[in-house]
């Protein structure tokens, strides 16, 4: 994301007091205990409830996101408890902490501040309560980390790129449109587009720029892009928002005219981009699946409550990459229509 993006290892920390199982007439019956990577026995208590500290429920991203959760918990027979971060740090650990203390099995936490994680794990430990990150960044202790395949959705993008204009005869001018500076997911996006796009001879990077993540920042990176270099063919945006920042300035500076090969490719999936798609004002995008992964993840966690291992890309770091898609004219009526599927 952000999605909307919307995604980043950002700073900031905040203190919290350890918490302990709850006792007495409110401690829940356990029915399975599960091993963490750190030597914390997991206990999975009756009834089974499952926390989903979410970044901000306004988003049409994370709504698809917290939609897999409660999908998945309903198929497993576990409540869910949803706390909305609302795009606050202290409601990411305050939130996280009520979770906590309501006496849930698991915690999901999509954090508006990685940096403040560690006292919400070191909590969640305590309580024997394994913690799944769901995307855009994380730190130190946590159980499993889920995110897109964001360098591989940057090599899709320039794959796509090159099959479209690589056999046309000159060198090829296309521009990066930058999540903000700092982000994790941003860098990796980038990095997989460029490292693609340097191996082509007939292909170059001439511009690179901050889009803050934003409709107004992709605009305006464009419009300075294209007066650096009017014989641009192509632009790459790290996410949707500044991909259709981007639609309006090349709108705007006739790069829309009949018979136009300009190729704007975005990330994300989100609906406003798969209207530009069908109107012709944005070529692709590489879709992400927030649905499936807030699924994956509920599936994580109870993985991890039994004492199984999950299916880790990278098993030493504990991350679990989630495959993307590039949706384009030629498949977004399928990509819509599995959209329809997921409610």
């Amino acid at each position: 994301m952000l999605r909307p993006t919307l995604m980043a290892a950002m700073i900031g920390v905040a203190a919290l007091s350890l918490a302990a199982c709850a006792s007495g007439s409110n401690s829940p019956a356990t029915s399975a205990t599960g091993q963490a990577s750190a030597g914390v026995q997991f206990v999975q208590k009756n009834p089974l409830k499952i926390g989903y500290s979410v970044y901000d429920m306004q988003s049409p991203y994370w709504q698809a996101y917290a939609k897999g959760v409660k999908a998945e918990g309903a198929a497993q027979h576990a409540e869910i408890v949803i706390a909305d971060q609302k795009s606050s740090e202290q409601n990411q650990v305050s939130g996280s902490s009520d979770l906590i203390n309501q006496g849930v099995s698991a915690l999901i936490i999509t954090p508006v501040q990685p940096a403040a994680l560690p006292a919400t794990i070191t909590e969640a430990h305590a309580a024997k309560i394994p913690v799944i990150i769901g995307d855009i960044g994380t730190a130190p202790g946590y159980d499993a980390y889920i995110l897109s395949d964001n360098y591989g959705g940057g090599t899709m993008a320039a794959e796509y790129m090159i099959k479209k204009v690589g056999a046309e005869p000159g060198t090829h001018k296309v521009g990066v449109i930058q999540l903000h500076s700092g982000s994790v997911v941003g860098e990796q996006r980038v990095a997989g587009f460029v490292d693609r796009i340097a191996k082509e001879a007939n292909f170059k990077v001439v511009s690179s720029l901050d889009g803050k993540d934003t409709v107004v920042g992709g605009f305006s990176t464009t419009q300075d892009m294209l007066a650096a270099n009017p014989d641009l063919v192509g632009i790459y945006a790290a996410n949707d928002p500044e991909a259709q920042g981007a639609a309006r300035a090349l709108e705007a500076a006739g790069k829309y005219a009949a018979g136009s090969k300009f190729l704007l490719v975005g990330f994300n999936g989100d609906s406003p981009s798969l209207d530009l798609i069908d109107q012709g004002k944005q070529t692709a995008t590489v879709a992400q699946d927030p649905y499936g992964q807030g699924r994956l993840a509920v599936k994580t966690a109870l993985a991890l409550l039994q004492g199984k291992t999950p299916k880790f890309t990278n098993a030493t770091d504990r991350v679990i990459q989630f495959p993307v898609q590039v949706v384009d004219a030629a498949n977004i009526a399928a990509f819509r229509a599995t959209l329809a599927t997921q409610g």
